[in-house]
């Protein structure tokens, strides 16, 4: 019996240390991945690329691993074309490759215990055709030995077919009216902006004047060299039925610049006229 006794609680002793070992067991094992890489909506929409009026832009990949590493090691990155292919037959797309003479990066690069790695990619529009999308699908196909973690080892660098897609430099003039006629405060200003396709490839968003950050957007398009503008539902939920009003929209093909006067009248009745010059930043 007191033998017995003994066994159990020796049995008791090495469970409790087994456990207790495999409790504080924790994979420190670095993992890579893309910051700035997966295929949800939002994260793929901010890997679109749009060109300004020079003919290089440039790209930022941001790479981090889940841990510190203690040593140096080589991570190297690589086009994966297969990737676009596979893109296109789950997404009903049709981006083509991007030509090998339209891009240009570091493949091989030196980690050491940095949290981030920024490696630039530039892609050149004289190489791309103005009528094509392209997708340059960018992979971490090897970290040293280390893991790679799926689905944010990829980035989908993509350029979408639009006549009006790139970075603008905006000259806004509001104009702002007690009632109808009686100007009240005349304000003009500069900005940077974005033109950016909607999911209907034709049509692009532009913030209008510098409320694009509470939702206001203009949706324009091109009809020949017939600049078409609307306002999005934000606008028009935000204003009075039916005052918007297009005034004015011209579109010069040669250097893609445009012009839009528009107005509307806020919920109180006052006239607000904007005009807004834009052109390639």
């Amino acid at each position: 019996m007191r033998l017995l006794r003994l066994l159990a609680i020796l049995l008791l002793i090495v469970t409790y240390t087994s456990c207790k070992k495999d409790s504080s067991s924790v994979d420190l094992t670095p993992s890579f991945y893309f910051i700035n890489g997966d295929t949800s909506a939002s994260t793929f929409d901010k890997s679109i690329v749009l060109f300004a009026d020079s003919d290089a832009i440039t790209f930022n990949l941001i790479i981090s691993s889940t841990y510190y590493i203690s040593n140096e090691l080589t991570v190297t990155l690589a086009v994966a074309d297969t990737a676009r292919a596979s893109y296109n037959t789950n997404h009903g797309t049709t981006y083509q490759a991007m030509p090998a003479n339209a891009y240009n990066f570091q493949t091989t690069f030196t980690r050491d215990s940095t949290s981030l790695d920024t490696i630039p990619v530039t892609l050149y529009k004289h190489a791309l055709n103005a009528g094509n999308s392209y997708m340059l699908p960018i992979i971490i196909v090897n970290a040293g030995g280390n893991e790679i973690t799926e689905g944010s080892s990829i980035i989908y660098l993509h350029i979408i077919s639009n006549a009006l897609a790139g970075i603008y430099n905006s000259t806004v003039i509001k104009t702002l009216y007690s009632g109808d006629t009686a100007v009240n405060e005349t304000d003009t200003f500069s900005l940077v902006k974005s033109i950016v396709p909607a999911v209907n490839v034709e049509i692009s968003n532009l913030d209008y004047a510098d409320l694009g950050s509470n939702g206001w957007q203009y949706n324009i398009s091109l009809t020949g060299t017939t600049l078409n503008v609307t306002p999005n539902e934000t606008i028009l939920n935000s204003i009075q039925i039916n005052s918007f009003k297009v005034l004015t929209s011209t579109y010069n093909s040669t250097n893609n610049a445009m012009y839009i006067r528009s107005s509307y009248k806020n919920s109180n009745g006052d006239e607000r006229i904007t005009e807004e010059s834009l052109s390639l930043h």
